[in-house]
């Protein structure tokens, strides 16, 4: 299968995450904030650097409203709370970062969600009267779920879009934030929802859902999103899931199935997702990376075909300062998404399977070894569990080593394409230079520090 559109990106090759930046607070009627305009600029700047400025692209969570959560399915308020005092609005300060992020080869964008709606969206009364939003047996909005102390709503897709508040709001978002500029969007969530009055049904959503992406698209911007969606009739994913209480309610007993036997009904317009969850080895060998990538919530799959790395788990867990986050970013980033980037290259040809996890053969005498951790090349080992030296950069004259423990000897550089590299160190605050080597027989000396990455570079 071959992608609908002709995508900005290829996820598979592009290192994408999200930054979680407010929160609301309706209580107080004011925004948590975690992380500012200006102190997201300067984590996408130490980012750069300890990226060797390759591509990147970061989703901004709570931009919009009070917070995360606020305003949905609408996303035209920028979030005052983080603007720089210089400012007048937030919305002068988002733009400013859109603008200086490009110099740090970021494109920044945006986290939005066409899936639930609140009463107190502006539109809400025109969604519950065009059959837009999900409505129980007697034809009322049905609460679903509740996020912050409020309640929330599903959109029902296929009233959206026909009644033509799909359109008129998304518009109006392209108006107030550069998201046709950057290319790109992360809708989260975007699941079925089905309706019981007027019923609807799994194909009269996902046919509605897919013409709201070709929209997007015919505006230049991809997809991304936050799951795998392989929806059944009358199913959710997870038993626990409070749609299912709602659902009971129109099928008694529910029908059973499991969400792998399902399609992926987005596959095609939909180039990756946050979780790729309801994978399976299968799929993974059928599905190429340039077709549907992202991170593996399967831990046997992601020890072997590795994934996306996040990041807005590290900026929430260590703050905005590099001090403290760095170190965890630099270790995802060389042990998670670097091999990533690399086993995306080739060709996925034969999986195996043991108790210990999953083997899989790549074309060019690539292996990877969930179990062990390790990637050989024609024998030679590219990665031993946390050990990595491996290539960056398509042309192979950019390698990046990298060790959790430590480590000092020979390593393996079968792709290089130079006899000698300066070799520099990453850090937040930019590279350092460490020396030069040159390398004999495929492998290179090198004397890697506990949990530090050098940048091996030719520029011939």
């Amino acid at each position: 299968m071959q992608p609908l559109y002709k995508w900005n990106y290829d996820y598979g090759k592009t290192l994408w995450m999200k930054m979680f930046l407010a929160k609301p607070d309706f209580e107080q009627n004011r925004s948590d904030v975690l992380i500012s305009f200006k102190q997201a600029l300067d984590i996408i700047r130490a980012t750069d650097n300890l990226t060797a400025g390759i591509r990147k692209i970061v989703y901004l969570v709570g931009w919009q409203g009070l917070g995360h959560d606020d305003c949905y399915p609408e996303m035209e308020v920028v979030n005052d709370a983080l603007k720089l005092e210089c400012d007048a609005d937030g919305r002068e300060s988002l733009l400013w970062l859109c603008r200086e992020a490009k110099k740090y080869h970021t494109a920044v964008s945006f986290h939005g969600n066409l899936s639930d709606a609140y009463e107190a969206t502006p539109c809400f009364p025109a969604l519950v009267r065009e059959n837009a939003v999900v409505k129980d047996k007697n034809g009322e909005p049905a609460v679903i779920e509740v996020f912050n102390g409020r309640n929330a709503y599903k959109v029902s897709y296929k009233g959206y879009y026909e009644s033509g508040l799909f359109k008129k709001n998304w518009d109006r978002f392209c108006e107030i934030a550069p998201v046709r500029e950057a290319g790109t969007v992360h809708l989260d969530n975007f699941c079925i929802a089905q309706s019981l009055n007027p019923c609807t049904s799994v194909e009269d959503e996902d046919a509605a859902r897919n013409k709201m992406l070709d929209y997007i698209a015919s505006l230049g911007i991809d997809v991304t999103t936050e799951y795998t969606y392989r929806e059944l009739e009358w199913r959710a994913d997870s038993p626990g899931h409070p749609i299912r209480r709602f659902y009971a309610a129109a099928e008694e007993p529910l029908p059973e199935g499991r969400p792998e036997d399902a399609p992926i009904r987005t596959l095609g317009r939909i180039p990756a997702s946050w979780w790729t969850s309801g994978m399976t080895a299968e799929d993974c060998m059928k599905i190429p990376p340039s077709l549907y990538s992202g991170h593996l919530t399967d831990p046997k799959l992601l020890a072997v075909f590795y994934g996306g790395m996040h990041g807005e788990d590290i900026w929430m867990k260590h703050g905005a300062d590099p001090a403290d986050w760095a170190p965890e970013f630099l270790r995802q980033f060389c042990t998670l998404q670097l091999p990533y980037f690399y086993l995306n290259r080739y060709e996925r040809q034969r999986c195996t399977e043991d108790d210990g996890g999953y083997t899989v053969y790549l074309s060019d005498g690539v292996v990877s070894r969930g179990k062990e951790g390790r990637i050989t090349k024609n024998g030679d080992v590219l990665k031993d569990g946390d050990d990595v030296l491996l290539p960056l950069d398509a042309e192979n004259r950019t390698f990046i080593a990298y060790s959790e423990n430590g480590r000092t000897g020979d390593w393996a550089i079968p792709d290089a394409a130079f006899a000698a590299a300066d070799v520099y160190e990453l850090t937040a605050d930019g590279s350092i230079p460490r020396g030069r080597v040159r390398i004999a027989n495929g492998t290179v000396g090198l004397n890697v520090p506990k949990g530090r990455a050098l940048l091996l570079k030719n520029e011939a």
